[in-house]
Formats: structure tokens, sequence, C-alpha cells
């Protein structure tokens, strides 16, 4: 009987689990281009999508998949929520109510690929009929379909989605219609006791009467049986009304929190944050901006609301004040990544704002890291700022500088067109000294997104600046490469033929900083290759082979060259070049007491 017994215990447990499985599976709703994320249009960063919500049962709301245009951006959510319907509110700020956030997170590495965004509290829909608004801070929403007609309608058994618009701005800007979003709702159901609460006003000066409105949603029949408030943070109960009116005499920010039972569930709480704020023209809330003055050195300034009479600023995230000054400056030890904070208070409060700090040593021109000729890096502008605007395709933010000083004349190419870089580079080449520079070449797009200027004219000894950024604020990681060649009069020419059928070929660039390279073809016997520095034109076998200069400097084997040293003192000088094959037949005539082949003499003049 035991046996029997476990047995059937055993399989309505089943039963009960697989029941409560069927409850829940529809979890997430996916419109039908989310998967496979199919996406042929997309909005702007900061615009809302719309769409409705037809709710059947209770569901609790624990966060979304969406398909982003950003990809690897910092990126943020909220969730914007009306009763009926988003249709003629597109517009009006008024009639929505911000009823969820998630964020930051990382979006995913590429369009047409979820990012999860997961609420930092849950939201519950109780069954009705509702307009939902989606904003993405940080990046535009894909979507799919467009035009009249295009609308798509999705659902699962506790909801029912309708697609609708997309506007460009947060309940502003242009409008579209229909907008079908490309994305997932995660879900449960709403069974359980789930305290929440509203109020009005939640500001204003002192005395402040606030009425609050209590709006707990439990699954028990019975409904709530009892609360319990503190409504200015002090951990004591305040009120076990349901809906409490409450009076607050001193300025700051308060928290509510709010503990409700019923007959079904356990006891629940919830707790909202600096959720009253009375005097608020008296209370600070913190921020501050930052400035470059240096590679390493930053101005930070205090613009915090609320006059604030005490700043407390932490730096470098030690958790120890570095500076008790309004608006301080500070120099960092090396590049990196900082923690900045600032806590700034007056006799009502106290307010706390902080923000990472990139540093970058070569933020601006004169922190200029030296770049050589060939491939440069990997660097990356993440966290640069801006330092100027480059005349060509818009504007250039996030811009990281180099110098680079040839030491010869050149012509410069510079270009990030390896494969490396990941997002849309743009390249500003500068002469002068910085704060003064003169702009000499600028590009954004050459090699698809990617960047090249060429033939930048540069003096030997002089140093130039390069400025690479991205466009429109893009940032990524970037290698480049310096391609220089020597520029001059230099020049190759022949001046006295050869003997035998055997050649010489000149190849290079005949200036200082440039190279020339010697080739004597076809080889029968000994090679050499001759320099001289007097012109000759001397027949030296009845054969007529002419000996084209002096006998200077003689080396053996059939190729010569290499780098012209960038002397100026060079310039002008000229070297007069001729191969020598000994024992090659076909030059001097038989019965000459030598026998070889001779070249034509190549005059060199280095430019």
């Amino acid at each position: 009987m035991r046996t029997a017994f476990s047995r059937s215990a055993a399989f309505a447990a089943l039963l009960a689990l697989s029941s409560t499985a069927a409850l829940h599976a529809q979890s997430p709703l996916c419109t039908p281009t989310a998967p496979p994320w199919a996406s042929n249009n997309g909005g702007t960063a900061g615009g809302v999508v719309f769409y409705d919500l037809n709710v059947a049962s209770a569901v609790r709301i624990t966060g979304f998949d969406c398909n982003l245009s950003t990809a690897n951006a910092n990126v943020s959510l909220e969730l914007y929520i009306k009763p009926t319907t988003y249709v003629g509110s597109q517009t009006a700020p008024a009639a929505w109510t911000l009823s969820g956030t998630a964020g930051p997170v990382t979006s995913a590495p590429a369009i047409n690929q979820p990012t999860t965004f997961v609420l930092a509290s849950p939201v519950i829909l109780t069954p009705g009929q509702y307009g939902i608004g989606y904003r993405v801070i940080g990046s535009g929403q894909r979507y799919s379909g467009t035009g009249v007609g295009a609308q798509v309608i999705t659902s699962t058994t506790e909801m029912t989605l309708t697609s609708g618009a997309a506007i460009s701005g947060l309940f502003t800007g242009s409008l579209f219609s229909f907008r079908n979003w490309n994305g997932c709702i995660h879900y449960t159901g709403a069974a359980g006791l789930y305290p929440n609460f509203s109020a009005t006003p939640t500001s204003g000066p002192s005395p402040l009467n606030v009425q609050f409105t209590d709006t707990t949603y439990t699954s028990d029949p019975g409904g709530v049986t009892s609360w319990a408030w503190d409504l200015d943070g002090d951990t004591i109960v305040d009120s076990n009304a349901q809906n409490p009116l409450f009076t607050y005499n001193t300025c700051g920010r308060y928290n509510v929190s709010l503990t409700v039972t019923d007959a079904s569930n356990p006891q629940a709480s919830t707790t909202k944050n600096q959720f009253v704020t009375v005097d608020p023209q008296l209370l600070v809330t913190a921020s501050f901006t930052v400035g470059n003055t240096g590679a390493l050195s930053r101005q930070f300034t205090d613009t915090s609301t609320g006059s604030p009479s005490v700043w407390s600023w932490d730096f470098d995230g030690d958790n120890i004040p570095d500076s008790a000054q309004q608006n301080p400056s500070f120099t960092y030890p090396a590049g990196g990544t900082y923690t900045v904070t600032l806590n700034a208070s007056n006799a009502c409060g106290a307010g706390t704002s902080t923000r990472q700090v990139v540093v970058i040593t070569n933020d601006d021109c004169t922190g200029a890291i030296p770049a050589v000729a060939g491939l440069n890096g990997p660097f990356s502008n993440v966290g640069a700022t801006s330092s100027l605007s480059f005349n060509c395709g818009g504007t250039t933010d996030n811009d990281v500088w180099f110098s680079y000083t040839p030491s010869c004349n050149v012509a410069v190419e510079i270009n990030t067109c390896a494969t490396l870089p990941s997002f849309d580079t743009k390249i500003s080449v500068h002469s002068g000294t910085c704060g003064a520079l003169t702009q000499l070449a600028c590009n954004d797009d050459s090699c698809g997104l990617l960047s090249r200027v060429s033939g930048v004219a540069m003096t030997g000894g002089q140093t130039y600046y390069i400025a690479i950024g991205g466009f429109n604020g893009a940032t990524g990681t970037f290698v480049f490469d310096i391609i220089a060649s020597a520029t001059g009069a230099g020049s190759f020419t022949t001046v006295s033929p050869g003997c035998g059928g055997t050649g010489l070929t000149a190849a290079g660039n005949p200036n200082i900083g440039g190279s020339a390279n010697f080739t004597m073809a076809p080889v029968q016997g000994l090679p050499l290759i001759n320099l001289g520095i007097i012109p000759l034109g001397i027949p030296i076998c009845a054969g007529g082979c002419v000996l084209g200069a002096t006998l200077d400097a003689t080396f053996p084997g059939a190729t010569f060259g290499g780098a012209i040293p960038c002397d100026p003192l060079l310039i002008g000088a000229t070297i007069y070049t001729q191969g020598i094959d000994i024992g090659a037949v076909g030059g001097c005539a038989a019965g000459d007491p030598i026998v070889l082949t001779l070249s034509d003499t190549i005059r060199t003049i280095i430019g």
C-alpha cells in the first residue's frame, strides 16, 4: 500500500508540475521576426517604438530581448506604459508613465542579434489593454515592415501584441507607422503578493502633504489584509492605513517602504528610495563635468544644483577624498579608466554623482604619441574626447593624436585600411604646433568606411600631427599605416650603350631617403657592378665596348643598391653605374686581350 501510494503521489506531483509549466510555457512572447531577428529598418537612438498589449491574465514582466542598431554599445532601456492604446498618444508625454528601467548593458556584437534587458523591478500587468513604448538610450532599435498594411499581431495564452509605430525622439519628432517591433517579452504568471504604491505630490515645498495610494497586486481572492508604511525612511511604521496622508515638514529626500500581507502568501515589502522630495530648491543634486587640460591632467567643474556648500571629490576610486574644492584640477599618474565620485552637500542633505573618466595620454595634440613609417598600433579611441572638427564628411568625435617626423622630404600616405578597425574612422593631418595647427589633408571613407589620405607633402625634420577619430562619435580599436615616399628631382638616365647583350636596369626612388637598386642581366661569366663619379665613354676593345665611367668602386655580383642616406649634402650628387661580365662572349671581338661584355651606363642624379 505504501508503495502504491508513493507512486500515486509522485504521479500527482508530476501532473502538478506539468500544469505549472504549461501555464508559463508561452513566455517569452516574441514578434514573428524575433527570432530569427530579421529587420529591414531602424530608428534613432533615444526614439520610442510603440505597440498595444492586450493582457488576458495577470503577468509579471521581467525583461525584454531587443534588436539594436549599434554593436557593443553601452545601452539602457526605459519602459513606458499607458492605459488602453498608444494610438493618438505618440506625442503626448503626459499620457505615459515610466514603469520600468533596465541596464546599462553591453549590446549584442552585431545587428539582428538579441540584446537582453532585465528590468530592475518586474512590472505587474493585470488583465486589460495597454499602450507600450520602449526607449533605448545609446542605440536605435531595429524593426521590420514599413507602410500601411504591414501591421503584425502575435499572441500567447496570456497576452496579445499588436504592432504599432515609432517616433524619432522621446514622445517627439518624426512619427513612422506601421513599425513592427523586433523583440521578445519575458514574463511569468503573476501568482503571489506584489506590493506597490503611488503618491501625489512627490515633490514640493514644506510643509508637504502627500497622499499615498496602495496599488499592491495579490492573486489571493481575499485581497490585501494589512498595510505597514514607513514614510520617512527611519524604519519606524508611520501608518497602517491602506492609503495614508502624511505631512513632511523638513527639507530632504525620503525613502518610502510598504509591507503588506494577505491570507495565502508570505508577507512582502517594497522600498522606493528618495521617493519624496521636500523643498527641492534647497536640495543638492550632484553633477560635474570633466575637461582636458593636458595629456594626464583634468579639470573638474561642479555643476550641482541646490547650492551645495561642501564638496568631497574622489578622483581615483580608492574611497579616499582627494579634494574639498568646488572646481579642482587633478593630474593622473598614468592613462587608464578611473571612477570619479563627487559628494556635494548642504544643510538639507547630500547628493552623489559617480562616473567613469577615461584618461588617454594622446587625447589631445599636446600628448601626441610618436608614430613611425609602417604599421602603428593597435590603439583605441574609446573614451577619448573631441579636440576639433575635421572639414570632411561631417563632424569627428573621440579623436586621438599622433606625431610623425620624417627625416627627409617625403610624400606620405596614412590609412586605417587594415582589417582590425570595427568602426567608421576618419583621419586628419596637420602641420604647425599644438594650438596653431593647419589642416593639410582629411578623409572619411576611402577603403569602405575606413580612411586614407595620400600624397601629403612633408618636409624632413618637421613634426606633423595626425588625428584619428570616428565618424559622428564612432569608437573602437584600430591600427594605421604610414607609407612614406621620398620626394625630389632625382633621376635615372642611360648615357652610354652596352655591348654583348648584357643589360642594366635601375629601380627605386633616387632621392635622399629613397633607394636606388641596379640589376644586370643576362650574366654569363663573372659579374661586377662598377660605380664612378666621372663619365668616360672610352672604347676598351675592337668590339666597340665602351667604359662608361671611372672605376671608383667595384662590387661583385649582378645586383647592387640600397637606401640613400637622408643627408641634404647628397642632393645633386651624380653617380655612374655600369655592369661588367668578365669572361662573357659577344662583347670584345675575338683576339682582344680581354673577354667581357659591358652593360649600358646609367647616370643617377640624387634629388
